[in-house]
């Protein structure tokens, strides 16, 4: 699990919730962090492989205890 203190805007994380298993998960690069909130994260994980310019793209809310560090 990512700790909210020390994340950022354009980090990469990966999304592997526990129904994924280890051998299936998502990369993708957090986008916001609500104020109102400390469970989660904005995190966009398709944009045509376009990731210099993710901030254009549509993010989804991600609970913190589904992401990990890093791109797999």
């Amino acid at each position: 699990m990512i700790s909210i203190t020390k994340i950022k805007v354009g980090d990469k994380v990966h999304y592997q919730p526990e129904h994924y298993g280890h051998d299936e998960w998502e990369n993708g690069i957090i986008k916001a962090i609500p104020t109102h909130r400390n469970d989660g994260v904005r995190v966009v994980y398709n944009c045509n492989n376009n990731w210099d310019n993710y901030k254009d793209y549509t993010s989804a809310m991600t609970n913190l205890q589904d992401l990990k560090y890093g791109w797999i």
